[in-house]
């Protein structure tokens, strides 16, 4: 499914990947305070390194510099849109 930010951007989800059980195990390291795991939950959700890559790339600033609110609002919305879509 094509989920698009408010800025334009858009990402494809493979459905399977909002029902996988690594992804929830790694929302649950996030919650208990890991917060380096948003990384690995940002590959899963985005398909791979690879289209990670793409949306870092679409996020960085002219100094080459990706902040982390960028990619925590980035997550945020990939994950509320497909929820929407899922839901529809």
């Amino acid at each position: 499914m094509k989920v698009q930010l408010k800025d334009g951007f858009e990402v494809n989800i493979e459905e399977k990947h909002l029902n996988d059980w690594k992804l929830l195990k790694l929302i649950r390291g996030i919650d208990k305070g890991d917060a380096s795991l948003t990384v690995d939950v940002m590959e899963i959700l985005l398909g791979g390194e690879e289209e990670l890559e793409k949306l870092e790339n679409h996020l960085e600033d002219a100094d080459g510099f990706v902040s982390i609110d960028a990619m925590g609002i980035a997550l945020r919305e990939i994950v509320e849109a497909a929820s929407e879509l899922k839901n529809s």
